[in-house]
């Protein structure tokens, strides 16, 4: 059995992952800014996706309060996907594509951050959500793939753009894990001033 198409996935990962240093690098460290200007003025980080970009959230969040690798201060964030109650109750009796939107009107506030991952940016309930934090003149950060989507289209002028150049989610997923490790890392060196 060969094993060309095995060495083939780790040729077009390792391809997009270049792409994206050359086009995310800069993004990424307005991303962090705008994370820990948020932080330093008492905000702090919601984050939401769906399917696996949820546990891309999850994981994110827990870096952000815990730590990547270093030992450093707790940071305020909480994701969004996974409270029981609140999915089951949008399933059983209102639009699902309220989801994030709802409990972005009960905790957002100005001064927070909005960062969703999406794999194309086009989902109801991501669009809601973003809509939601600029009614509640929140920054956005949008972790995108494609072109960005609809997603893309609703950013404003001062939310952050971090779209991976590919269209296959599988490829998106991966580049995205990437960067939010280096988002964290990066967050890190500006608190910490290690390398």
């Amino acid at each position: 059995m060969s094993s060309t198409h095995i060495e083939q996935h780790f040729i077009d990962s390792a391809t997009l992952l270049a792409q994206c240093q050359t086009v995310l690098a800069e993004p990424t460290a307005a991303a962090a800014q705008t994370l820990l200007s948020a932080l330093m003025n008492d905000g702090k980080l919601l984050l939401c996706g769906n399917g696996f970009a949820a546990a891309l959230a999850d994981s994110l969040c827990a870096h952000l309060v815990l730590r990547l690798e270093q030992e450093r201060m707790e940071l305020a964030a909480l994701s969004l996907c996974n409270n029981a109650a609140i999915l089951t109750h949008l399933m059983q009796h209102l639009s699902t594509e309220q989801l994030f939107a709802k409990q972005i009107h009960a905790l957002g506030k100005q001064h927070d951050v909005l960062l969703l991952i999406s794999a194309l940016g086009n989902e109801a309930n991501l669009l809601a959500a973003v809509d939601a934090a600029h009614e509640r003149s929140m920054a956005v950060i949008a972790f995108t793939g494609g072109v960005g989507g609809e997603l893309a289209a609703r950013l404003h002028d001062h939310d952050v753009l971090l779209n991976i150049p590919h269209t296959r989610p599988m490829r998106i997923w991966e580049a995205q894990t990437v960067l939010m490790h280096a988002l964290c890392e990066h967050i890190d060196h500006l608190l910490l001033g290690t390398a």
